[in-house]
């Protein structure tokens, strides 16, 4: 069983599947300021799952995949369907911007996928242009709509709050 500095479990594994984003958020990746990973330094999908079987055998539970956006890896739920037939994993959830998730989310569920978070930092469309610098909230919103017809559950959101941008819309968010 792995274990960290004060010997508890580790049984969660965060996976990043990719560096890349279709959102360049101001707090996150702005503009001319990243260097792109090469597609032959990033993992394939079989690599992905035998690394993660390898940490299944260690104890591990719990996957969240990440990136970057983790959606603008073409075929993401082959590796979806690669993981949950992983003995010892209990759980994935896939964290993601929302953009892409319209129209992936039947894919997502049928291949056993369960759990999202959906980072969402306001619902003005003018500040969300703003805060992303190429996004647009409607896709979002269209996402999360899809992820409730197939009834993910949960259905998290994540926010990033700063001051003088956003720290009005906690409120609105939580309701959301």
């Amino acid at each position: 069983m792995l274990a960290d500095a004060f010997h508890r479990p580790l049984k969660d594994l965060r996976i990043s599947v990719t560096d890349r984003c279709n959102f360049r958020c101001t707090y996150c990746m702005p503009f001319n300021e990243y260097s792109w990973i090469t597609k032959e330094d990033i993992l394939s999908y079989e690599e992905i799952t035998r690394l993660t079987g390898l940490f299944a055998g260690l104890g591990a539970e719990k996957i969240r995949l990440t990136g970057g956006e983790p959606l603008v890896r073409k075929d993401l739920e082959v590796l979806v369907g690669m993981l949950t037939g992983i003995k010892g994993i209990k759980d994935i959830c896939l964290t993601t911007n929302g953009a892409l998730l319209a129209e992936k989310a039947r894919a997502l569920r049928a291949a056993g996928l369960r759990r999202l978070n959906v980072s969402l930092d306001t619902l003005d469309p003018s500040k969300f242009r703003r805060v992303t610098q190429r996004g647009e909230l409607a896709p979002v919103l269209a996402g999360l709509e899809a992820a409730k017809r197939e009834e993910f559950s949960p259905i998290k959101l994540n926010a990033v709050i700063e001051r003088g941008v956003n720290e009005q819309e906690i409120v609105p968010l939580a309701v959301e």
